[in-house]
């Protein structure tokens, strides 16, 4: 049985039927981690990026000791392979319901199951970058009261997203935090070396959900599609979902 410590991050690999594989996971606990307290869930697609690259631990840890933040726990989804991240994180891709259903069946019942957490929609956080932002968007679209918190870095947008945004009966459980680089006019995606464009999709993203009245925080910043410049915008991010208490 997996042993986590506080303070530590733990990479495992979990069982999923859905996925018809084992999810590489990493959690952290924070550092005063208790079962006494109640913790808000963040979901890291990409995450050993967020941990890598993001520092996502180090930046929680400096905010919850300036007593900017409440008490959090983060779960890191890795992707295997290039390809695979296309096939479970595009919004076009062949497995991406999967993914959905796996994060929604599978992972956040051993969640709930295993630590302290809170069990409503607004206690539970989707990151993602890129194509595992794109994924937290569909996860959130499709399961607004289950995860009603979302923040994008740059996602890719796609047809899919549109059907869900009209579809989604709980729009107004959702917040989203967005945020898309201006100089990601001209990227060269690093699979085909080919240029694409995600700072004009991305506006389209943000007035399509702003036209449906979906909350969102949306920003456009200096750099490009990278972590050089996402890793920047990490400590804003957190403290926008896990400054204030959960109350009942």
């Amino acid at each position: 049985m997996t042993e986590f410590q506080p303070g530590k991050i733990t990479t495992f690999e979990f069982p999923s039927d859905i996925l018809n594989r084992n999810i590489t996971l990493s959690v952290y606990l924070p550092k005063d981690y208790t079962e006494l307290f109640k913790h808000k869930v963040v979901i890291c697609f990409d995450g050993r990026d967020f941990f890598s690259f993001g520092q996502v631990h180090r930046k929680y840890e400096k905010l919850r000791k300036e007593e900017k933040i409440e008490k959090a726990i983060f779960i890191g989804f890795h992707y295997q392979t290039v390809d695979d991240r296309r096939r479970e994180f595009h919004p076009q891709g062949d497995k991406a319901p999967q993914t959905v259903r796996a994060v929604t069946q599978e992972l956040l019942p051993f969640i709930d199951n295993t630590f302290a957490t809170y069990k409503v929609g607004h206690g539970r956080v989707l990151l993602g970058d890129s194509l595992a932002g794109s994924i937290a968007l569909l996860t959130a679209l499709s399961y607004p009261r289950i995860f009603s918190q979302v923040g994008v870095l740059s996602p890719q947008y796609a047809e899919p997203i549109n059907q869900l945004v009209e579809r989604c009966q709980f729009k107004e459980q959702l917040s989203i935090w967005h945020a898309v680089g201006l100089e990601e006019q001209k990227f060269n995606l690093p699979t085909t070396g080919a240029e694409a464009d995600f700072l004009t999709p991305n506006r389209a993203l943000h007035e399509l959900l702003d036209k449906h009245n979906i909350t969102t925080h949306y920003q456009e910043f200096e750099g490009g599609h990278q972590w050089k410049s996402w890793q920047g915008l990490l400590e804003d991010l957190l403290i926008y979902f896990l400054s204030d208490d959960i109350s009942f």
